[in-house]
């Protein structure tokens, strides 16, 4: 009879065990979530500006034109969701490959 309360005790243990600390796992998780909303909030906004890229180290190789455009609007999309503006205020000069 011992046997089957000190097994019962056992699980019991390792149940109320389990779930503390995957309480305190949440706690400790909203705590740092709290934490960055502030940190986020303090850092001033992006301002808008160009994006200039840095200087090739070696050419590019030659794309199509189709394919070119397609990634100039993949790069601007990019950009944008980043900006968090919209695709349309974003102008792109030139791509280099880097």
């Amino acid at each position: 009879m011992e046997t089957n309360i000190s097994t019962v005790q056992v699980v019991l243990m390792g149940l109320i065990t389990v779930f503390v600390v995957l309480i305190c796992l949440i706690v400790i998780i909203k705590i740092l979530g709290l934490i960055m909303e502030k940190v986020a909030k303090k850092q001033p906004a992006p301002a808008a500006a160009p994006v200039a890229a840095a200087p090739a180290a070696a050419p590019a190789p030659a794309v199509s034109a189709q394919n070119n455009q397609q990634i100039v609007a993949a790069i601007a999309v990019a950009i944008a969701e980043e900006m968090g503006t919209d695709v349309s205020h974003i102008r792109i000069h030139s791509i280099k490959r880097i």
